[in-house]
């Protein structure tokens, strides 16, 4: 018997409702453009990051260490199709993007090894996490998972991981830069996100992939989505090029509509 007592959920909810208007509130009235930083520090500010961190740092702990009786099975797999094409689409250009701006630097030589090193690895991985993502998109139409066996669902994760390590050596100060911080925090749950829902599809250590896809995807959609509505508020103040932005948006649409086929069963 599916019944609704998922408290990751119900928490992810509260967040989203307490987050997504004070962080368009504080776009509106803190953000500095210029620097990236909210202009001044205040209560609100303190609320958001308190309420921004420690919520999902339980919706975490519960997933995976209270809850118990978590199910899985896709119930919106033509939902997932299209969101999972669009994400597959965008981890392609996304390559793309970094090809284009990766081949002057290294024409001019000036480009350090690790920076080098990064691209290098992220063009090539982002052309075939997005094959990913494409054939799985396919194979949510015709409610048919073909790769189940395949390792092809590393890809995605270590595209996750550079992408990760690249935001962080562009930003050193990003922990004070609210809209990079979201972005980060974004990658790094959809990094955790692609373990679980790689051994769901693979049916490998199937539970524990649920009680990560419960805990990490809901945490991807916070983000994102708070990430968006401040993007969209303060739209002619954001400093993230646009296409990160909606980016980071189909990227926590497809995180949602995955976990929200998780469910206690009793």
């Amino acid at each position: 018997m599916k019944t609704m007592k998922n408290i990751s959920k119900i928490l992810f909810v509260i967040d989203l409702i307490i987050c997504l208007p004070l962080y368009g509130y504080l776009c509106l009235t803190s953000f500095d453009p210029v620097t990236g930083f909210f202009a001044s520090a205040n209560t609100l500010t303190t609320i958001f990051y308190g309420v921004l961190l420690i919520i999902p740092l339980l919706m975490i702990f519960i997933s995976t260490k209270l809850q118990r009786n978590l199910s899985f099975s896709i119930s919106n797999s033509k939902i997932l199709a299209v969101l999972s094409f669009l994400l597959g689409g965008a981890i392609i250009l996304n390559g793309v993007y970094h090809l284009l701006n990766f081949l002057p630097i290294v024409q001019n030589g000036g480009a350090m090894f690790s920076t080098m090193l990064i691209a290098g690895l992220q063009i090539p991985v982002a052309a075939v996490s997005g094959f990913v993502f494409l054939r799985l998109g396919v194979g949510y139409l015709r409610e048919n998972i073909a790769n189940r066996t395949s390792a092809s669902f590393v890809f995605p994760v270590i595209w996750a991981l550079i992408a990760c390590i690249e935001t962080f050596q562009n930003y050193p100060q990003i922990a004070g830069m609210p809209e990079h911080t979201l972005y980060l925090l974004c990658l790094l749950s959809f990094t955790l996100f692609l373990i679980g829902q790689s051994r769901i599809l693979s049916n490998i250590q199937f539970s524990k992939g649920v009680y990560w896809v419960n805990a990490f995807g809901l945490c991807t959609a916070l983000f994102g989505l708070t990430m968006s509505c401040g993007e969209i508020v303060a739209f002619s103040k954001m400093s993230l090029p646009i296409f990160d932005a909606v980016f980071v948006f189909i990227l926590a649409l497809y995180c949602l509509a995955f976990s929200i086929n998780t469910y206690v069963e009793e």
